[in-house]
């Protein structure tokens, strides 16, 4: 309420001042009350199911609230009120034994309000219920305003300040100058109808006739940063519901919108009307006149595609002009640029995984004091967390000049490095919406600022600071540094594609000045490779309240086993008897077996550098992983499935368990259900697929 009152007056009206007054003179427990009403979900209250341990005499403070009207009984006309604070049961009693209406029993809730407010008899319902002791809250509305103002969402509530105060939100340091989003009440107005129409569209049902409805309302350009950017969302969702049932109504919305994801939108469902001429004229302007990099983008694919029949887009055509080809091992297909990483640095050259944390990092750290200190409109309240210049896309608008006197200072690395440092000692750990704080944060920005060329970094910091939105993602994937030489890759496996995103920024990194490329990844088998087979014995089928009793491991180099490894373990728990009867081990043969955690260093020394390999890995790794946790110890592996594996180069089996595998490729399996003996017997079937692997790899290559 203070900040309303200090920084908002100019936007309240008569009846929201009042209830700003009517707040302020409440007695301390009837304003906790009113605290706790606030928090619970729901407009209709059954005041009986409130209770509060810290408030005193509570249905008192009730009844105060009612007496001052931010409290009123429930009425007859409340029916859409009442009716959604019900829950399924409560809505289903009420079509069954009060409507007596058929229903569903896999009916959302959604679908059963609909059908009960619909009844002729809803009122009704409501008129009985009044006579209970519901409570309706009556200032709904402009809390939810004055929530808006401060916020300046609308999913955002009081909430927020009790996890500030628990020390589970970090908000900006109170000492940072306030200051109100909207310069006049039609704007702020404006930007809280658009955001509640945006909500409404997204999160609930909406018939067409009321899409129809709003999408023929006048259209009259929103006033304000922050009405203009819910209205262009919310313009951009109406259109794109509109144009399954709708074409030119849905066309019209997306054309007032400008995302350029609308105007895309826009162009390619107006392409399908057979608007071909008009589509090239408008792709044409685009190209001519705007200033988005990413619509730019689409313009220049799209036309080449559409009307000069090009075999390929520019995406595709980027893709191919790769600055190299890398063969990894396919264990890394979950995460190549993992792979990349590390093949690099086997052969000593340096490859850091920065993605867009780099370039993020090093723009909000290097203007920290222009972006939060001495932009008088950065921030509005304490959650803001990116600065109004950054969410507004209009930093270099706002701090042209203060940026360009700093840029200078980039000529010299060191001395901006050391700067760097100082803005990291002052601010470490300040929550600021555009990267996290990181130990190695420092580090990398210094190899980067010592290996990029000045005029580059400059450059490309001034390009943000012009269009932050469409620079603020899309970075490849590594910095390179060879030979004191610095480059960036983005990693692609086959398949994969570059995204519009990803491709304004590589232009934009370019056109800088620094070297971009793509490093294509095909799937080998490397022989040096070491992969240890895992089978585990267990108390039970499911890692809660069960442990290992033995452990068998095979290792693996070459198609060949070259190492095992085996002990039982005592679980320090009861073996059931059907587990004896499945596996052999008993609670005395395990009685005198060590600890997990008296073999875990020489188990890990025996797996380290290895591919976790099992028969259905994810119950072993499982296993493993609990145990480690159970000793505050990470654990984390590559891991390969040998069902997933066998599956997927021996397909048509009739089962995929390991003795009917075992059976099928005559694969020895005298102590099934033992834990060595299980891991030998998956090791071969390993051994099998990777000669199968191979083969691809070598078919390919020919």
């Amino acid at each position: 309420m203070a900040y309303l009152k200090q920084y908002c007056l100019g936007l309240l009206t008569t009846e929201e001042l009042a209830f700003i007054q009517q707040v302020d003179a409440l007695e301390h427990d009837t304003l906790c009350m009113l605290v706790r009403v606030i928090n619970r979900k729901g407009t209709v209250l059954d005041r009986n199911k409130l209770s509060y341990a810290e408030i005193l005499n509570v249905q008192q403070q009730i009844d105060t609230l009612l007496e001052v009207q931010l409290l009123r009984p429930l009425q007859a006309v409340d029916c859409l009120l009442w009716l959604p604070s019900l829950n399924k049961i409560q809505l289903i009693d009420l079509l069954k034994n009060h409507l007596n209406l058929e229903y569903s029993a896999s009916s959302s809730k959604t679908q059963l309000l609909l059908t009960v407010s619909q009844h002729p008899l809803a009122n009704t319902l409501v008129a009985e219920a009044a006579a209970k002791p519901y409570v309706v809250k009556g200032f709904v509305e402009i809390w939810q305003y004055l929530l808006f103002l401060y916020f300046g969402e609308l999913n955002s509530g009081l909430d927020k300040f009790s996890m500030r105060d628990l020390g589970v939100l970090k908000t900006r340091n109170s000492s940072d100058v306030l200051v109100a989003r909207f310069s006049h009440p039609c704007q702020a107005q404006e930007a809280y109808n658009y955001a509640q129409k945006l909500q409404v569209i997204k999160h609930q049902v909406t018939n067409s006739m009321q899409l129809i409805e709003w999408a023929q309302a006048e259209y009259l350009a929103p006033q304000g940063e922050t009405a203009n950017r819910y209205a262009n969302e919310y313009y951009y969702e109406l259109g794109k519901q509109l144009i399954k049932s709708n074409v030119q109504l849905g066309l019209t919305c997306l054309s007032y919108s400008q995302l350029a994801k609308a105007q895309q939108k826009y162009l390619r469902e107006k392409y399908k009307t057979d608007a071909k001429e008009e589509v090239k004229a408008e792709l044409e302007v685009i190209l001519l006149h705007s200033r988005d990099a990413s619509l730019c983008a689409f313009a220049e694919d799209f036309y080449q595609r559409k009307f000069q029949q090009a075999k390929l887009s520019k995406l595709t055509q980027i893709l191919r002009q790769s600055t190299q080809q890398i063969w990894l091992d396919e264990i890394f297909r979950d995460s190549p640029e993992k792979g990349v990483k590390g093949y690099y640095q086997q052969r000593q050259i340096i490859a850091i995984r920065t993605e867009n944390r780099l370039f993020n990092a090093l723009f909000a750290l290097f203007f920290w004091p222009e972006l939060f200190l001495k932009d008088e409109q950065a921030i509005a309240c304490e959650f803001d967390r990116r600065p109004a210049s950054v969410r507004e896309n209009r930093v270099y608008a706002t701090l042209g000049p203060l940026l360009e006197t700093k840029l200078a200072l980039l000529n010299e690395p060191n001395k901006a490095i050391s700067y760097l440092a100082k803005m990291a000692a002052r601010y470490y750990g300040q929550p600021n919406g555009m990267f996290r704080w990181h130990s190695k944060l420092l580090l990398i920005l210094k190899q980067f600022l010592m290996a990029a060329p000045p005029q580059a970094v400059i450059r490309h910091l001034r390009a943000m600071a012009k269009n932050y939105n469409d620079l603020r993602d899309g970075y490849p994937d590594l910095m390179i540094i060879e030979y004191g030489k610095l480059r960036f890759e983005e990693v692609k496996a086959q398949g994969d594609v570059i995204r519009p995103n990803q491709l304004v920024t590589i232009e934009a990194l370019q056109n800088a000045g620094f070297d971009v490329g793509v490093c294509r990844v095909s799937w080998a088998i490397n022989p040096e490779q070491a992969y240890v087979v895992i089978d585990v014995e267990t108390t039970g089928g499911k890692t809660a309240g069960h442990r290992i009793t033995e452990i068998g491991a095979v290792k693996v180099i070459n198609g060949r086993v070259v190492d095992t490894w085996s002990s039982l373990i005592n679980p320090q728990r009861h073996i059931p008897k059907f587990i004896t009867q499945l596996t052999g081990i008993s609670n005395e043969m395990v009685s005198d077996a060590p600890l997990f955690c008296e073999v875990v260093d020489r188990l890990e020394a025996f797996m380290q550098g290895s591919v976790f390999v099992a028969h259905n890995v994810n119950f072993d790794y499982g296993f493993f992983k609990l145990e480690y946790e159970r000793l505050t110890r990470p654990f984390s592996m590559p891991k390969l499935c040998t069902v997933r594996e066998t599956r997927k180069y021996f397909p048509g089996l009739t089962s995929y368990s390991l003795g009917n595998l075992c059976r099928e490729f005559d694969i020895e399996l005298t102590s099934h259900h033992r834990a060595l003996c299980d891991a030998q017997a998956a090791a071969q079937l390993l051994i099998m697929v990777n000669n199968c692997k191979q083969q691809v790899v070598e078919e390919l290559r020919a």
